[in-house]
């Protein structure tokens, strides 16, 4: 070491200098190095893999009960076979391939968290080895006007009045905030109840609170008029029960009250059952076909 620091001494200022200025770049190149996120190619962005355990040098895992391979891979382009090895199920493969057949891509870490397809495990053991594609200006740009295009044309979208008694399916799905199995639970209960006779019996239905009644109370409509009407003098005690307003109590005692009276019952009568109270029944005339129940109230 004193021979090379004799031997520094012995050069010119102007080598010396350049001595200096060489170590000083190889000292900054060192530095950068540390912190310089990998990268993978031109096109994409690596996130840096975790480190290995002790027992896991080799970037693999057990999968329940499967060994997986982990590898950098780039979800918008890898097959099936690549997905198995990665250690993902059937079912989420078969979920991000038909996403993939849609037209989806993933763009960012955004993007990859909102896959329905893969469980929150597989998202959090497959997130570091991501080759995301790096956005261009450009790209950015298109993007952010498709989004804000796609959000006007929502609010800006004009809905018809539906009738909730005549529609299926299909048309209460166009509605905003309705979806299949909602759209299906609203049929259902039309159904059960026998039409609705006020909008306001929409809130009855199964998931409807008070924002949802305020959002979908605007696009609805009714006619007030009843679909079905049942008998309770007549009715098979299941016909009974199936009705919202009934229920399978009432619906036994009103069938054992029957057999008491029976030659001799009116549907005046009915307001005798202990439960069937003034406000149930008044809920019920709609859907009641039985004469003279109109003058007992």
């Amino acid at each position: 070491m004193r021979r090379l620091w004799t031997t520094f001494w012995q050069l010119s200022k102007t080598e010396r200098s350049g001595y200096v200025l060489l170590l000083a770049l190889m000292a900054a190149y060192m530095g950068l190095s540390w912190w310089v996120p990998t990268t993978h190619g031109p096109d994409y962005t690596v996130l840096q893999p975790p480190a290995a355990s002790p027992n896991d040098s080799s970037g693999s895992v057990t999968v329940a009960g499967t060994q997986a391979d982990l590898f950098p891979f780039d979800i918008n382009t890898i097959d099936a076979q690549g997905l198995r090895q990665l250690g993902l199920r059937d079912r989420s493969i078969e979920g991000l391939l038909r996403f993939r057949s849609k037209g989806g891509k993933v763009r960012n870490l955004t993007d990859f968290d909102k896959l329905f397809s893969l469980s929150p495990a597989e998202k959090d053991r497959l997130r570091p080895w991501l080759l995301l594609p790096k956005q261009t200006a450009a790209d950015s740009l298109v993007h952010a006007a498709e989004t804000r295009t796609e959000r006007h044309e929502s609010k800006s979208k004009v809905f018809q009045q539906v009738d909730i008694n005549s529609a299926d399916s299909l048309a209460l799905l166009e509605l905003p905030g309705i979806g299949p199995a909602f759209a299906g639970r609203i049929v259902r209960y039309r159904e059960r109840l026998g039409g609705f006779v006020r909008l306001e019996q929409l809130a009855e239905v199964y998931g409807v609170d008070s924002a949802r009644y305020a959002a979908l109370a605007p696009l609805l409509k009714t006619n007030g008029l009843v679909l079905q009407q049942i008998n309770p003098l007549t009715a098979a005690e299941a016909d009974l029960a199936n009705h919202p307003y009934i229920g399978k109590v009432l619906a036994r005692r009103l069938v054992a009250f029957r057999e008491q009276r029976k030659g001799r019952l009116s549907c005046t009568d009915l307001s005798l059952i202990h439960g069937l109270d003034a406000q149930r029944l008044t809920k019920l005339q709609p859907y009641l076909a039985c004469e003279g129940l109109q003058q007992a109230y």
